[in-house]
């Protein structure tokens, strides 16, 4: 497991060039000797200096109000409170759309499917 460490960080440390040539010319206009442990520092460090700038950026901008907070008490018990008024107005519906279903049942002479003495009769006669 030492030799494979030592190769990674051997890696890490190979010197490779970078270098940019004009097309036109061939002369070299930008030359700079990196290794992959500069490059992943630099990766690293603008990762982190972005996540600060993000961070400000929601920290002291009205962007802020983007970011769900925690409820306040007060603002707490009043949502428990309306979606128990929610619960109450849809049990109030289903009562009410069931007796409709059940009137208009009546109203159109399917009487029968709700009345006791007729069922009683049934049970009797079998």
């Amino acid at each position: 497991m030492t030799k494979k460490g030592n190769k990674i960080i051997r890696n890490l440390r190979n010197k490779h060039r970078f270098v940019l040539i004009n097309d036109n010319t061939f002369a070299e206009v930008f030359s700079i000797r990196l290794t992959p442990l500069n490059i992943l520092s630099l990766v690293s460090g603008l990762f982190i200096f972005f996540t600060f700038l993000i961070y400000l950026l929601f920290a002291f901008t009205p962007m802020r109000s983007l970011i769900p907070t925690k409820i306040a008490s007060s603002d707490r018990e009043e949502l428990i409170q309306l979606n128990q008024e929610l619960e109450d107005l849809k049990l109030q519906i289903e009562v009410k759309n069931s007796k409709t279903k059940i009137l208009n049942n009546l109203l159109s002479d399917k009487e029968s499917v709700y009345d006791s003495s007729s069922v009683r009769m049934n049970t009797k006669q079998n």
